[in-house]
Order: C-alpha cells, then structure tokens, then sequence
C-alpha cells in the first residue's frame, strides 16, 4: 500500500495539436513560478527541493522561485518553468483539469509533468493531493522528482546555447583515439601534454573553462567517497600546478552517470600558489565530475571554472560544462 501512494504519475501531454504554433518560452532559465494557494504548507518542501546551494565558492541557488496566487496562472502560460500545486477543488487545479481530465489526486497524491505544454522549451509541473496530510506527506516523497524535472529542462536549454555556434567535428573526432567520445564546442582547445600519462583536457576562455579526462586501462575495485577525493587532488596536484579541493565545500556520493554507477564530486577548487603581477593570490571556484568504471575502464572526467564574478553568472557556467560532461561516451 505504501508504494501505492509514493508513486508519481510522469505525463508528455500534447494539450494542443501538433500542427498549431506555439510561441518560445520566456523568462530566466533558473526562475521557477509556483501557482498555489497554499504557500506555508509548501514552501519548506519546496525549498528542499529547488532552492539548493551551489558553493561556487560564494554560496548561489540553483532556482529562484516566484510565488503567485493559483488564479494567476493563466497570465504566465509562456513562462519556462510552471509549479501548479494543490487540491482538487482549488482553482489552479481545476484549470488544468479543463485541459486534462484525467488528472487527479487518486485518494493521495500525484506529480504530473507537462513537456511544451503552452509554449515551447517548457515545463510543466501540476502536483495535486487529497488534504493536507497527503499535501506534506508527497511533496516530501517527490523532491527528487520536483528537481529533476527543472534541472533537465534547464540543461537541455543550456544545450542550446552551448552548442549554438555548433560544434567542433575535428577537435571532437581527433580525441575518440583515446577511446572516448566528448562533444565539443566551438572555439575550445585541446591539450595533450599528458596524454602519455592517461590525461588530457579541454579547455576555453572568458570565462576560463576546463573539463579533463582521465583514464585508467583497468577497473578500479575501490571507487569509495574518500579514495576519489584523494584521487582527483593528486591529479589536480601533478596536473594542475598545484590545485586542491578544499573539503568543508566539496561534496562526494553515489550517482548514476549515463547508467553507470559512479562518484559525484561537487565542490570548490582551490590553489594559494597562483601569481598575478608579481603577487602570490589565492584563487578558487566551482567545480564538478565524475568517476566510475566503464568498458573495462576506470575514468574520471571533471570540469572547473574559474570566474571572480557572482554566483548568479557562476551557475550559469557551471550548468554549461555539466551540459558538456553530459556528452561524455565511452567507445
């Protein structure tokens, strides 16, 4: 019975016909609108869910959240990310029931997710539920599910404008000889100074941009929190002039990466031996990767950024080299 009531409903519901226009979504890729009439039952679970920190390493949120009024939903249809939660008889829910008759709460609650439902490169989130009970108990059961739906609708738009100038073919087919495939931007740069030695990376400027990869011949049994820390710093170390994870922002733990089980490290970098002018300066920022075992290999691909500017503008650049590490395929 428990399971029963955990279980999400995830639609692609085509609302309109195919062949009828429907207009670019509009507004900030990480702003989310919320319809509710229910704000202090949801927001804690809510906040849970999207208002996430990323330690870049000036702390940012990964999505702004925009509360209105359920009535208010059919003035923001072309908005890029849409939350509509509440109970059946309230009016945001019966607007979409309109649309969709079929939706509904099931004596419990349901998540429903709506891909270009008024406006293309959108989504559509309608969580309903029976009381209040149910309102507390499933939005704690969907968080994941409330964050993955707007995390991947944001990387597929930073897809866009990551490869919007196209792709580099050659740069992109020369690296497959190290037995991977990495889909490559224009006007990035390869360096394979260490090839020798299992590792090469790619890089670009304005903002200075860095996604390495390396690569062991055999799998690794001990593909723990603490030994991939300890790897990625010794590489950082020898590679890198120096860099280092700095621990009490970096985060480690179990994640599926392309149906690979792997590692995920997220943090900030840092290195105190930098030299500016003649200065030694301590310089830092965000970054992410991965580690696991695939084709008989073990790789770890990882991706760093280094921008003094504001969380805001980090994120954004942070979201287009996870777009790029995304890509990543063994051969």
């Amino acid at each position: 019975m428990v399971k029963k009531y955990l279980l999400t409903a995830t639609l692609a519901a085509f609302v309109f016909s195919g062949c009828e226009y429907k207009p670019k979504a509009v507004g900030r890729a990480r702003e989310v609108y919320i319809f509710t009439d229910h704000k202090d039952e949801i927001g804690f679970d809510i906040s849970l869910s999207m208002e996430r920190q990323i330690l870049t390493p000036q702390p940012g949120v990964e999505f702004f959240l925009e509360y209105r009024r359920g009535y208010e939903v059919t003035e923001h249809l072309r908005r890029h990310s849409l939350l509509i939660a509440g109970y059946e008889q309230d009016s945001a829910i019966r607007f979409m029931k309109n649309l969709y008759s079929a939706l509904t709460c099931n004596d419990s609650f349901n998540l429903y997710t709506f891909k270009d439902l008024w406006a293309e490169g959108q989504t559509v989130m309608v969580f309903v539920a029976e009381d209040s009970l149910w309102m507390r108990v499933g939005l704690s059961a969907v968080r994941s599910n409330l964050h993955s739906g707007f995390k991947n609708m944001l990387l597929e738009r930073m897809e866009g404008v990551t490869y919007g100038g196209g792709d580099d073919r050659k740069l992109t087919g020369e690296i497959e000889k190290y037995g991977f495939k990495l889909r490559i931007p224009e006007k990035w740069y390869l360096d394979e100074r260490y090839a020798e030695d299992n590792f090469i990376w790619v890089h670009s400027y304005a903002p200075d941009r860095l996604v390495f990869i390396y690569w062991e011949d055999e799998e690794r049994e001990d593909i723990t929190r603490e030994s991939i820390l300890n790897l990625r710093d010794s590489l950082a170390h020898r590679f890198y002039e120096g860099d280092s994870l700095y621990r009490p922002l970096t985060t480690a733990g179990p994640y599926f990466f392309r149906g690979y089980q792997a590692v995920r490290i997220e943090g900030v970098w840092q290195n105190d031996s930098l030299v500016s002018d003649g200065r030694v300066i301590t310089g830092g920022g965000p970054m992410i990767g991965f580690a696991f075992n695939a084709e008989g290999r073990f790789w770890m691909i990882d991706a760093m950024l280094f921008y003094p500017e504001t969380p805001r503008k980090k994120i954004f650049w942070l979201n287009q080299l996870e777009v790029i590490l995304a890509t990543f395929e063994p051969v």
